[in-house]
Order: C-alpha cells, then structure tokens, then sequence
C-alpha cells in the first residue's frame, strides 16, 4: 500500500487557523475537512500533534479493528482529579471489571423497573413548565430532571441533594477541563517559557473536590440505609469493593450518566420548535393515551427525531484515543504515541454520508438509509466502549419527547444557536423555548 502524506496544518498556517477554532471551532472544523480532506494533522511542533479524524473507515480501525492500540487519551485523563479510576478512563482488565459489573443495570427488564421514577421526575418538569408565560431557557430544568432520575434509579431513592450544585459543579469542571481550555492552557505555558516566564500554577478544581464530597455523601447514605439503595449501588456494596472505587463509581455516574442525556433533550426539543411540522408527524403517531416505555417500539418515527437531533447535535462531539505503537491505516502512516480526534460532530455533518447534511431531515433514519452506517453514526461511541448508558439513554428520550409533546407546542426564535463545544455540546448562551400548553 502506497504511503500518502497526511494532510497537514503547521506553523503560521496554524496561527491563522489558532482564532477561528477557538471563536467558532465547529464550523470552522467543517470547513477545513471540506478543504483539506476527512483526516487533517495539527502540527504545533514537538509534542503539540493532533491527528483530526473524520472518516468512517478511520473511526472504524480506531475504535473497533485495531482498538488494542489505542488507548484513553491524556486529554481525558485531565479528568481523573474527578473521576479517579472509574469506568470513564479506566483501562485493559479494569475497565473490563468495572463494565461487567455495571452492565446488567442496563439491561432492558432492569431499565423498565425505571420508569415510575422517570415519569414522577418529567411530571415535575410539565407540571414546572405549564407556569411559564414566556420563553425561557430550558437546559438548566433538564440537566437537574436527568440527574435526579440517574441517582433515585441507580443510587439512592430516598436521598435529599441539592441538585442544582450538583449542576453548577459539573458544568465548572467541564468548562475547566474541555480540550479547548487545556490547548489555550497549553499555548500560555508554552509562550510563559520561551518568554523565561515560570509555569502559572494549575488552579485546583475546587468543583471536583465538592463532587467528590456529594459522592461521599451518596455512599455513607448508602452504606446506612440498604434497604434505600438501587439495583447498581446495592450490588457495589454486595461485593465489598472498597469506599474509594464506589466513591469513584459514583462520580463517574454523575460525569457521564446524565448530562450527555439531558443534551440530547435539549437539542432535540430545539429541533422540534423549529420543525412544527416534525411536532405533528410526532404527535399523529404516539396519538392521546398516556405512553408506556413499553409503547416506544411501537413508535418508529420518534425514534427517528430523536436520532437525527443527536445527528446534528451529538452530546459528545469528540472522542480522543492515543496510539500505543505505530500504525497505518486509510493510506497514511501514523507515529507510536500519537493524539487523535474523532470528530462526531462533522461526521454526521459529511455530505457524502448523509443526503440533506445540514438539514433536520428524520428520514435519514429509515432503516434502509441506515445500512453500512455504523461508523458514521456515532453519537455514543462505537466499538467495545461504545456508551454503556445507551438503552437507558434511548429509554428516556422515545418516552419523554412524545410525553412533553402531547402537552406543549414548543416554537422558537433561534434558528442558529451559537453551539459551545465544550466535552459536551451545549449552547453558548442557553436554548431559549416558548413553551406553550395544547388546549
């Protein structure tokens, strides 16, 4: 196989580029793989490469054909002050362990034992929205709705927490820790040196540690009151694991077990209110009786609105791995030790992969649309560590976007919102809905 040169963005072609990324990283991202091609190196010099990777071919070797030589990148393991060594950066047998354990809490009979919990927590947001006369941003009550049905379903049913902290917390320790903020972190230590300038001292992330405090709280909860504990903190504690791995387990629960759900909702009701059209295709099918999460199968058209949100607004934008030795694939050749991007966001954004690209189109979910689509579909992953969340995920949101449906009419002003891509995809000033009850 003939060796290509990767494609390459260096020096003051790299400087140029430096401000767009950082103003408007997404759609500047799409512009450069429509000019420079699907795979783009980002050379800052020694030690400062980024392998940019949108092609399906490419994500397929990562994550799944040659997935034994990529590993958690270093840019995730900015996050193990909070996570420590839980499932989220967690390696080889650990890793193993730590997924065959949680897995059964994910299993279908297990994930319908939710839904009374699932239900009590979105009447509370109906019941919280029917009171809103004008628009509003409505990120904040969902963010708090998915991490109390995370926690009363999986840790604790009867614990009183401040939830909304817990948000405040979370959304700190992402804004600290995205790859944004630690390549501009990155930059100014660098220009610090060369300007003979010591390092600036890391400033301690003071969220991680009140977080870590809340899981504390969780577990001691836990420990003294079982007969209170759900299916996933119970079995932890059958197994005699040690405070410090459940502590960890818990905090990794609180990291990835809610938000990237509570993102999908948000940008898929913001997808509605600028479809009305999708509002009533969505309506017609689900009808006016109370749905079940037993009824979501027979639903197949929301399933394909709720897909196609996560199409164009993928929680997770970007998925970091770090290559163990060297290796080739997509006619390049690629160093040991090397950083790469997967880049959910303008993969599903590709028109060589999707017919109205750009477009709410649901129908790009057809099943017949979706063959030979994996690798470019990847908004939980792929391949072994693809999201274990995911049926618990897709559970929720076939239930609730049909539910809030038959008792709002949401409609907006924003056809455009100005995406912030931090580890996960939110919007930079708050999706603004009206909100309107149905007669």
């Amino acid at each position: 196989m003939d060796i290509k040169s990767i494609p390459s963005i260096r020096g003051l072609n790299l400087l140029r580029n430096a401000a767009p990324l950082i103003r408007r990283p997404l759609p500047r991202l799409q512009e450069l793989v429509q000019k420079k091609g699907k795979i783009i190196e980002f050379n800052g010099g020694k030690h400062q490469q980024l392998f940019f990777i949108s092609d399906a071919e490419a994500v397929r070797h990562i994550l799944k054909t040659n997935k034994k030589n990529f590993k958690r990148s270093p840019v995730i393991k900015a996050l193990k002050p909070l996570l420590g060594d839980g499932i989220f950066i967690s390696e080889g047998e650990t890793w193993k362990a730590q997924h065959s354990e949680m897995k059964p809490s994910f299993h279908e009979a297990q994930i319908r034992s939710y839904e009374a919990v699932v239900r009590e927590e979105l009447q509370d947001l109906i019941d919280s929205w029917s009171t809103h006369k004008m628009a509003f941003v409505i990120e904040k009550d969902i963010e708090c709705m998915m991490l109390r049905i995370m926690v009363r379903s999986l840790l604790v049913c009867d614990l009183e927490l401040d939830y909304t902290e817990i948000v405040r917390h979370q959304n700190d320790v992402l804004e600290k820790t995205s790859i944004q903020t630690q390549k501009i972190q990155a930059f100014q230590q660098s220009f610090r040196k060369r300007a003979g300038l010591p390092p600036r001292r890391k400033k301690e992330l003071t969220s991680a540690t009140r977080l870590a405090q809340i899981a504390t709280k969780i577990l001691e909860h836990g420990r003294s009151h079982p007969e209170k504990c759900c299916f996933l903190l119970a079995s932890m504690l059958n197994q005699n694991r040690s405070d410090a791995s459940i502590r960890d387990a818990i905090l990794n629960l609180i990291f990835a077990g809610y938000d990237t759900t509570a993102s999908a909702l948000s940008w898929t009701l913001f997808a509605l209110a600028n479809h009305p059209e999708e509002q009533e295709k969505v309506l017609t099918e689900v009808g006016e009786n109370s749905i079940s999460v037993r009824d979501i199968t027979a639903h197949p058209y929301t399933k394909q609105v709720v897909q196609e949100a996560m199409r164009l607004y993928p929680p997770v934008w970007s998925i970091h791995r770090q290559s163990v030795e060297e290796t080739s694939f997509c006619g390049y050749q690629f160093p040991a030790n090397g950083y790469f991007m997967i880049c959910s966001y303008t993969l599903h954004r590709d028109p060589e992969y999707w017919e109205h690209p750009n477009l709410f189109y649901p129908d790009h979910f057809l099943p017949e649309n979706m063959k030979g689509k994996a690798f470019q579909y990847i908004p939980f992953g792929q391949g072994e560590r693809i999201c274990i969340g995911r049926p618990m995920a897709m559970m929720e949101l076939q239930f609730m976007v049909p539910t809030l449906l038959q008792k709002f009419e949401f409609s907006t002003n924003q056809s455009k919102p100005d995406i912030k891509p931090g580890i996960i995809i939110k919007s930079r000033n708050g999706i603004r809905l009206s909100v309107q009850l149905r007669g």
